[in-house]
């Protein structure tokens, strides 16, 4: 079977389906492991943009790629705690084609506020129908299936879950010649996910972060992670172990995403380092001098070390980009 095929039924259809634990309990961190912080930037931004009125007041907030649900959660504490007034007239809405995801996000927000907030789910972006939303998602565009070249080559998994070279599609090899990739990972993903979110409004702005540079850096970026370890896919000599049980990612050429969303009718807004969009975007500093004029000290400190995770270069800071389309 060809690569993406074998990289579907590891993640899409096994791993991701499941509900994945993130953080301390699980294989890996990501943005919204650290705390609450995170959403509550992305509620501050959210809450920017419909002050300057880019963004109407029945403009509906949708996530996509929620596992549990709790970085909308996130983001819905923020509004009730920056701008309370306006919670009762904002719609809340996943995108979760799994029965027991669905179950799991439900939990979490009934935990969280009782019946006082509700979600409304839909399978999948084709059926919707709005006037307008406001997209945010986050380790979402690594979760969509990869092929991998090697030159004239790309990458098959046999039965025995062994790696084989065969010679290369044309339209994979158009592709890479495209991007200027002449070894590594190509989705060809992208382009249905953008023209479906294209058609899920009338205007859509779509926020992600992942991880990734904005160019190819030709060469392999499949990894697995397990209980916070990380392996090179090609550097494990048995996968079975790891099979439909662990984390398989890869890191994102930025440029091929572009290219989908600008064909599907997008423009780019931003492409930045996550640290620049928390400081320079989303007024992280502004979420900290609440915490600190509002909370406790206690609450400060907690606030500072999600900060810390978040911005820093050591951490989630430099590695993640934040990237921003806006079709209207």
């Amino acid at each position: 079977m060809k690569f993406s095929e074998f990289f579907d039924i590891w993640v899409n259809e096994n791993y991701y389906k499941f509900g994945v634990d993130i953080g301390k309990k699980g294989d890996f961190y990501t943005n919204v492991s650290v705390g609450y912080l995170f959403g509550a930037c992305l509620a501050n931004y959210f809450l920017k943009l419909l002050r300057k009125g880019e963004i109407s007041s029945s403009c509906k907030v949708v996530e996509i790629g929620a596992n549990s649900g709790e970085m909308l959660a996130d983001f819905i504490q923020g509004i009730f705690t920056l701008e309370p007034e306006i919670l009762k007239n904002l719609e809340f809405i996943i995108i979760e084609p799994h029965e027991n995801l669905r179950k799991k996000q439900l939990e979490t927000f009934t935990k969280r506020f009782g019946n006082d907030v509700k979600i409304r789910h839909y399978k999948n972006l084709n059926e919707c129908s709005f006037d307008e939303i406001f997209v945010i998602s986050n380790e979402l565009l690594d979760a969509f299936s990869c092929e991998v070249i090697d030159g004239q080559n790309m990458l098959f998994v046999d039965s025995d879950l062994k790696f084989q070279w065969q010679k290369a599609d044309q339209n994979l090899l158009a592709l890479a010649k495209k991007f200027d990739i002449k070894k590594g990972e190509i989705s060809t993903s992208y382009a249905k996910f953008a023209l479906q979110l294209a058609s899920a409004a009338k205007k859509v702005r779509f926020l992600s972060f992942d991880y990734g540079e904005f160019e190819p850096k030709n060469e392999f970026s499949l990894r697995v992670f397990k209980d916070h370890q990380v392996f090179s896919l090609f550097e494990i000599s048995d996968i079975e172990p790891y099979f439909k049980s662990s984390d398989l990612t890869y890191s994102l050429c930025f440029r091929q995403v572009k290219e989908a969303f600008c064909e599907a009718g997008f423009k780019m807004l931003n492409f930045k380092k996550q640290n620049e969009a928390l400081v320079c975007d989303l007024g992280v500093d502004e979420i900290l001098s609440l915490v600190l004029e509002k909370g406790s000290k206690q609450a400060y400190e907690n606030a500072a070390k999600q900060a810390k995770f978040l911005l820093s270069p050591e951490f989630l800071g430099e590695k993640f980009k934040f990237i921003e389309f806006l079709k209207s």
